[in-house]
């Protein structure tokens, strides 16, 4: 498999960073969702911790990604797609990248204010840029939450749409991006 995209296929880095994005933001709901009932306990900051080392990961690979992309172009969409099915395509991926780069951005200014460090992997603390604010915690915490449910949402709606290119529409749109396609 060629590292670069080709004209009808994603190659292995593209793909690589989708279904390394796609695990860790599976991942991080979960913990999400684990996390927030543990008493207060080490059990809990260790998760935390982890929460946050995930998150900061995939905001490092939307990173590379968006890069990835601007040097190897994905391939162009099938020829036969509606104009309103090209703008959600594009409008859905557009919001994904923004979300992806927003929530882990929410969390990690959240964390800030709360005065609480972001220790990645336990052996990197990024600087705290802010201090301590009650009123911006409270804020980014009700967006991170939000959020998180809204990427969730868009991921479902974005693995419907494969899903209906693979088995209602029968073109290549899920298979290019499958390692085995």
């Amino acid at each position: 498999m060629r590292l670069r995209n080709g004209d009808g296929r994603y190659g292995a880095l593209a793909q690589f960073f989708h279904w390394a994005t796609v695990a860790l933001v599976v991942a991080l709901l979960a913990i999400a969702a684990y996390m927030t009932g543990l008493p207060l306990s080490p059990e809990k900051i260790q998760v935390y911790n982890l929460h946050k080392s995930l998150g900061v990961l995939v905001l490092a690979l939307t990173l590379l990604r968006l890069v990835w992309r601007w040097l190897s172009p994905p391939p162009a969409l099938p020829a036969g797609m509606s104009a309103w099915e090209r703008r959600a395509a594009r409008t859905s991926h557009l919001l994904l990248y923004l979300l992806l780069f927003a929530q882990p951005l929410t969390g990690i200014v959240h964390s800030w204010s709360a005065n609480f460090p972001v220790v990645i992997f336990g052996w990197l603390t990024l600087p705290n840029l802010i201090g301590p604010d009650q009123w911006l915690k409270e804020i980014l915490e009700e967006t991170h939450h939000l959020m998180g449910w809204a990427l969730c949402g868009l991921f479902l709606v974005h693995a419907a749409a494969a899903l209906r290119h693979h088995f209602q529409l029968k073109d290549d749109v899920l298979r290019r991006m499958l390692p085995w396609g």
